[in-house]
């Protein structure tokens, strides 16, 4: 499997437009694309939950089943090829495409595909390729903490998944999806997390995390 995140920029005020071009695409893409594309999940950065139409960009989560799905079937579909045509004067600047291999975590911990609150989409940029060999063996025992502590007792995570960046060899990504904000807030001061940003400053180079909300489009997998 293959993880994209995608970064669309958009032109002021031309979010709805994007909106009919993405309902044309994954309607065709759900019903023709059945084992090529698994997720096809809309982000709208979290300062715009209150306007969504007036958003400048949206995040798009993506999983295929192999990197020649994605560019042999999804990408040179006559549906593609029309919704790249109509986004020339929707987008702002080209598509940004993160390609992404997943290493530890749950997309739908409770398994119903259940709408979150609130998302937080996590970069990292190691200091080297073994400190991010370093800090991805921490995630992945972080991340089986959590898991098990929320089938214990559900505190409201329902997405953490760990990746690392297919682009360079020091990228690492975490997306995260909770119940509501209170959720999330209390799963970032959880002593373990806590405690993996605490012990890997020397292999963090830098950090950015952005929130986001669901706008009720797309999938979260199949």
């Amino acid at each position: 499997m293959i993880y994209l995140f995608v970064n669309c920029n958009l032109v002021p005020d031309q979010y709805d437009n994007w909106q009919v071009s993405f309902d044309d695409i994954a309607k065709y893409v759900w019903k023709n694309e059945p084992t090529t594309t698994m997720s096809y999940y809309i982000c709208i950065p979290l300062e715009y939950a209150d306007s969504i139409s007036k958003t400048t960009s949206i995040l798009a989560f993506e999983a295929y089943t192999n990197r020649n799905e994605l560019d042999q079937t999804h990408l040179t579909s006559a549906a593609m090829s029309k919704c790249f045509s109509e986004m020339g004067t929707i987008m702002s600047t080209s598509v940004d495409i993160s390609y992404n291999s997943a290493i530890a975590g749950f997309l739908d911990l409770p398994g119903d595909r259940r709408e979150c609150g609130i998302m937080q989409d996590t970069r990292i940029i190691c200091s080297s390729p073994s400190a991010r060999a370093s800090v991805l063996f921490k995630l992945k025992t972080l991340a089986t903490v959590i898991e098990a502590a929320e089938k214990m007792e559900s505190c409201g995570v329902f997405t953490y998944m760990v990746f690392e960046s297919l682009d360079d060899e020091t990228g690492v990504r975490i997306f995260g999806r909770f119940a509501d904000r209170e959720s999330m807030e209390t799963f970032l001061r959880r002593k373990e997390v806590v405690g993996f940003w605490l012990g890997s400053k020397e292999e963090v180079k830098s950090m950015e995390c952005r929130g986001y909300v669901p706008n009720g489009k797309g999938w979260l997998h199949r």
